[in-house]
C-alpha cells in the first residue's frame, strides 16, 4: 500500500489540557482546534508541521509515570516508545529544556551514521526524542525532500 503522507500521532492523556500546554510552551506547538467537551475533549496541536491529538485517557486505560529508557518503560500500555522532534542544535534545545525544568532522560549522543539524538520525558509517561541531522546518511539520501 503506498500512503500518501503521514497524517497524526493521537496521544492519550490524564489531562490533555496540561498536556497541550506542554507541547505549546516547550515545542511552539500551535492549536488547531477542539472537539468535543469535557471527558471527550480532544485538542488538535500542530507540532512542527504536523498533527498531534491529545484526547482523555479512557477509563479501563492506565498510564504508569514511568518515563525510564528500558523494558519497563512500556507499562502504561499505550503501544508508543517514543516520538522524534527535529532540532537544529540539540546540545543547545537541551540546555534550554533542561533550564525550564524538563527531565532529560537520556544526554545527547552521537551516532555512528551522524545523527545526534537525545531523549526527554513529557507528560503522560511520554518520552520524546530530539534529533539533529550531521551529515546525511546515505540510507536516507532517497528521502532528502523529507529531511
Amino acid at each position: 500500500m503506498k500512503i500518501e503522507s503521514f497524517d497524526h500521532i493521537h496521544i492519550y492523556s490524564k489531562d490533555p489540557e496540561d498536556a497541550a500546554k506542554f507541547y505549546m510552551h516547550f515545542f511552539d506547538g500551535e492549536e488547531l482546534y477542539r472537539k468535543g467537551e469535557a471527558k471527550k475533549l480532544r485538542i488538535f496541536l500542530s507540532l512542527g508541521g504536523q498533527v498531534v491529538v491529545i484526547g482523555p485517557l479512557p477509563a479501563d486505560r492506565v498510564i504508569s509515570s514511568s518515563v525510564d529508557l528500558d523494558e519497563s518503560s512500556h507499562q502504561h500500555k499505550t503501544g508508543l516508545d517514543h516520538f522524534g522532534i527535529r532540532v537544529k542544535d540539540l546540545d543547545a534545545a537541551v540546555e534550554e529544556l533542561r533550564e525550564q525544568g524538563v527531565e532529560i532522560l537520556a544526554e545527547p549522543v552521537k551516532g555512528a551514521s551522524g545523527i545526534s539524538y537525545a531523549f526527554i520525558a513529557a507528560p503522560d509517561g511520554i518520552i520524546i526524542e530530539l534529533t539533529q541531522y550531521g551529515v546525511l546518511p546515505k540510507m536516507f539520501l532517497k528521502y532528502k525532500k523529507i529531511i
